[in-house]
C-alpha cells in the first residue's frame, strides 16, 4: 500500500505542473481563440421574416430596399460612440449633439417605413397577414422595452 501513495504523491504534482506549463505559452499570457461553428438567428430577424414572406421574384426589389434600410438603421446606431456627461462640450452643444444623434435615427427609421410601405403594396393578402404580425420584430428596438412586455 505504501508504493501506490508515494508514488501518487510524486507523480501528481509532477503532471498538474506539466499540464499547466502546456496550457501557457511562454510570457505568462493566455490565448483563447474561439471558432464559430454555427450561426445564430434569433426570433423576428430579417432571414426568418424573408423565409416566412416566401418573398417572390417581383417582389425581390422592394424586399432588398426594406432589408438595406434597417442594416443603415442598425449600422448606424452601432457607429455612435457614446455620448459622455463629462464631456469637453459645453452642456448646450451635449444636448445638440444628441438632438443630432436623435434625428438621424429618426431620419433612418423613415427610411425603413417608406421601404416597408413600398414593400407591403407588393405582397398578396396571405403575405401582408404575415407582415402584419412579423415585420415589427425585424426592425432593431435598441433600449429597453416597454413596460408590460
Amino acid at each position: 500500500m505504501r508504493i501506490p501513495l508515494w508514488t501518487s504523491l510524486l507523480f501528481v504534482p509532477t503532471l498538474v505542473l506539466a499540464q499547466a506549463g502546456i496550457s501557457q505559452p511562454s510570457g505568462g499570457t493566455r490565448v483563447m481563440a474561439i471558432t464559430s461553428t454555427q450561426t445564430v438567428e434569433f426570433e423576428g430577424s430579417l432571414q426568418q421574416l424573408r423565409a416566412r414572406l416566401q418573398v417572390t421574384g417581383t417582389q425581390q426589389a422592394a424586399w432588398t430596399d426594406y432589408e438595406r434600410s434597417v442594416q443603415a438603421y442598425s449600422d448606424l446606431f452601432f457607429a455612435e460612440k457614446p455620448l459622455a456627461a463629462s464631456s469637453a462640450e459645453a452642456a448646450p452643444r451635449q444636448v445638440e449633439l444628441l438632438t443630432e444623434r436623435m434625428q438621424s435615427r429618426v431620419n433612418a427609421m423613415q427610411d425603413i417605413a417608406r421601404a416597408a410601405k413600398t414593400m407591403y403594396a407588393l405582397l398578396n393578402v396571405q403575405q401582408q397577414k404575415i407582415a402584419d404580425r412579423y415585420l415589427m420584430a425585424s426592425i432593431p428596438a435598441f433600449g429597453n422595452p416597454p413596460p408590460g412586455l
